[in-house]
C-alpha cells in the first residue's frame, strides 16, 4: 500500500484540525469551566457558591417522537433556590468526527443553536418544553457519520462576579433511536489502475414512512484518510451515479449514504474493487 508523503499527511491532519475548531460548539469558556458533574471548576476546595442542574424528559427520541421536555434547577450552596435568574440554554446535534490518523484531537463535531433564555421561578426552577431533539437546518450537514447524540447545555453567570471565571454549566444528553435505509450500487470494473475513473451507481431507499428521498447525500470514498472522495445527491427515485478518477495510492473503495434526516440512518457498502497500481 502506496502512502502519501508525511509532509501531505500532516497537512491534512492541520486542515482537520482548523475544520473543527471553526464548526460551531459550546463558548471556550464553557470547555474549559465544565467539569463532569456539570458545574464550574473551582481554584479553591471550596464548595461552589451555586449549583445548576438540567435534566431531559424523555431521555431517548425516536423517528416519530422528537420532541423533549427540559428541567432544571439553579440553587446556592446552602441549597436555596436562586429565583428570577436569567438561565441561557443551547443544543448540539453530534456527529463523529473522522479522524483515521488517531491524534488526540477533540472526538464529537458539533451543530449548534441557542434556544433562547428561560427564567428560574421563586423555586429556583426552570423548564423549556416541547425542544426539538433534532437537526434545524434544512441543508445537508457537513459532517457524515452521526453520533445519534443531541446534548443540551445550561449555563448561569452570577451577576456578583463582572468576568466568565464562575460561569456554571450543566448538560443533559439525549440518545436517539434512528431506521435505517438502504443502498444498492454497481461498479463499471472491479479492477482498476491510475488514470481509470470508477464509476458507481445505485439506489438508495427509506423504509416506508421516511419521508423523501430525494436529494440525499451519497459520497464514495477511495482511500482511507479521506471521509469521501467524491459525493452526489439522489433523485426523486433515490437513484444516483457517482465517480471518481483513480490515483495510484487509492486503497480503500466504500459508498455510503448521508442523510439530511437525523432520524434516518446512513447505509454503506465496502465495494469489491482492487487498485492494480498499488500491488
Amino acid at each position: 500500500m502506496r502512502l502519501r508523503p508525511l509532509a501531505a499527511r500532516l497537512t491534512a491532519s492541520a486542515l482537520l484540525a482548523l475544520a473543527t475548531t471553526a464548526a460551531l460548539t459550546l463558548p471556550a469558556a464553557a470547555e474549559q469551566a465544565a467539569p463532569a458533574g456539570g458545574t464550574a471548576a473551582s481554584n479553591t476546595s471550596a464548595p461552589a457558591p451555586y449549583q445548576l442542574t438540567l435534566s431531559s424528559n424523555p431521555g431517548t427520541t425516536d423517528f416519530g417522537h422528537r420532541t423533549v421536555n427540559l428541567s432544571g434547577t439553579l440553587s446556592r450552596a446552602d441549597g436555596s433556590p436562586v429565583a428570577d435568574a436569567t438561565v441561557p440554554v443551547d443544543e448540539a446535534v453530534l456527529y463523529r468526527t473522522w479522524n483515521p490518523w488517531g491524534d488526540p484531537i477533540d472526538p464529537i463535531e458539533r451543530e449548534s443553536r441557542s434556544l433562547g433564555t428561560v427564567r428560574t421561578d421563586s423555586d429556583g426552577q426552570f423548564t423549556l418544553d416541547g425542544v426539538s431533539a433534532d437537526r434545524w437546518l434544512t441543508r445537508n450537514s457537513t459532517f457524515v457519520t452521526p453520533l445519534n447524540q443531541v446534548q443540551f447545555y445550561a449555563s448561569y453567570d452570577p451577576q456578583e462576579d463582572p468576568t466568565n471565571q464562575d460561569i456554571l454549566f450543566a448538560e443533559t444528553t439525549v440518545a436517539t433511536q434512528p431506521v435505517g435505509g438502504t443502498i444498492s450500487y454497481k461498479v463499471n470494473k472491479t479492477k482498476v489502475r491510475a488514470g481509470d475513473t470508477l464509476v458507481v451507481s445505485g439506489k438508495v431507499t427509506w423504509p416506508a414512512g421516511g419521508g423523501p428521498v430525494a436529494g440525499t447525500r451519497v459520497l464514495l470514498r477511495t482511500y482511507f484518510e479521506s471521509s469521501y472522495n467524491a459525493q452526489t445527491i439522489t433523485d426523486a427515485r433515490g437513484n444516483f451515479t457517482v465517480s471518481s478518477r483513480i490515483r495510484d495510492y487509492d486503497n480503500e473503495f466504500v459508498i455510503f449514504s448521508a442523510p439530511n434526516d437525523y432520524y434516518l440512518a446512513g447505509a454503506s457498502q465496502n465495494l469489491p474493487v482492487k487498485n492494480l497500481s498499488n500491488g
